[in-house]
């Protein structure tokens, strides 16, 4: 099996190498013994957003398909609670139950009008060989030779009106948006724009798209979701270009036959590279009091950037000569799972006993489940893209 890294190794290693080499599957690999009791809310929500937008029910009708959204809020959070117990109370999961299904009723309100896309999978993995660019391109290694993999997951793939492909990343946030330049510079999603790319060579991704949801209640009582006409975003804003009529027939129409955007024929886009606009905006923002929708459009250079980053930090992960070193501060060490173990070791002592008591080795990845939508392309708009003249 090939050397594999995540992002979440990588984000270790460049927040605390210490942290890094308690944790990391490369390393010694160990995780608390006893997992997290609280309901994660922002993974229950994805889930149910994985029903809602499987690519083979995006045209059918939301009486059908919303039942079954709620049902896999609720799966989500009873596998949870299975996992870790009763640990929280009672109170506590059915606290975040209804949030869950308070935040479901107003994003099925707004949703429609701001879906400017068509799912292809949902949840998709991959895995792909890091590359160091060169001159020349080769492939980053271990000490023993090894070829070294960048594996993933991303929570849609989904297509536009203008048949241009982009990586959505599902976010729940805590208190106030986090400002536009945070996203513009979340390292991990340009990285799977470029992993993908890698992954299914020939095919282009335009860019990104955060969709933000937040379940704190809006500060004035509100019984529907409010839609936010598109606004500026660092100064730019949505353009579409030509009359009505020709804006109306580039939206991604859901919930008719054959619909979902899929209903375009895949001879057609075998031939034909997207159509988009003329002056296209780098970001593109909708919002409403609970929802935020920010689409980033990542340019080839950027992408090309984030796979030489990529590389730089696996090369370092991979030297044999590399001290594990702390980063200690408040932010660092608030969320670290190894503060024990890390004191001691600060202290100048072994830390084998604290390890033995509050630690252990990661269990093997599972085979995951097969994921709706997960692994198969369609075979209209969500079509997979031709391969280049003279590809495999």
């Amino acid at each position: 099996m090939p050397y594999q890294i995540t992002q979440a190794d990588r984000t270790s290693f460049l927040r605390c190498r210490r942290q890094w080499d308690f944790g990391s599957a490369g390393r010694r690999n160990l995780e608390p013994a006893r997992p997290p009791a609280a309901p994660d809310l922002g993974l229950a929500f994805r889930e149910a957003l994985d029903v809602y937008y499987f690519p083979g029910m995006w045209d059918w009708q939301p009486r059908v398909t919303r039942p079954l959204v709620y049902q896999g809020l609720d799966r989500s959070l009873a596998r949870q609670r299975e996992r870790c117990g009763a640990g929280g109370g009672d109170g506590a999961w059915q606290r975040e139950l209804d949030a869950g299904r308070w935040l479901l009723d107003r994003y099925f309100d707004w949703s429609p009008a701001v879906d400017r896309f068509a799912p292809v999978q949902v949840q998709p993995e991959f895995e792909v060989d890091i590359i160091d660019p060169g001159p020349p391109p080769r492939g980053v290694v271990t000490a023993g030779g090894e070829l070294i993999r960048y594996r993933g997951t991303v929570d849609m793939l989904a297509v536009d009106a203008h048949d241009a492909y982009w990586i959505v990343r599902h976010r729940l946030v805590t208190g106030d948006w986090p400002p536009v330049g945070a996203l513009v510079g979340d390292e991990e999603a340009v990285t799977a724009c470029w992993a993908w790319e890698q992954l299914y060579p020939g095919m282009t991704i335009s860019g990104t798209i955060d969709n933000e949801f937040r379940a704190a209640a809006p500060p004035q009582p509100d019984t529907e979701a409010k839609v936010a006409r598109p606004r500026r975003a660092g100064g730019l804003r949505r353009w579409l270009p030509g009359t009505r009529e020709d804006q109306l027939q580039r939206q991604v129409r859901q919930h008719e036959p054959s619909g979902g955007g899929r209903s375009i024929p895949q001879h057609r886009r075998l031939y034909a590279a997207a159509q988009e606009p003329a002056r296209p905006d780098r970001i593109e923002q909708e919002a409403a009091a609970n929802f935020r929708r920010t689409w980033v459009r990542r340019s080839r250079a950027e992408v090309a950037e984030a796979g030489r980053r990529l590389a730089a930090d696996a090369a370092r992960m991979m030297d044999p000569g590399l001290i594990t070193e702390p980063s200690p501060s408040d932010e660092n060490c608030s969320a670290c799972a190894f503060v024990a173990p890390c004191e001691e070791v600060s202290a100048g002592q072994e830390p084998d006993a604290a390890l033995r008591s509050g630690y252990r080795q990661r269990p093997a990845q599972k085979t995951a489940e097969g994921r709706l939508g997960g692994g198969v392309w369609g075979l209209g708009r969500g079509a997979a893209p031709p391969r280049p003249r003279g590809g495999p």
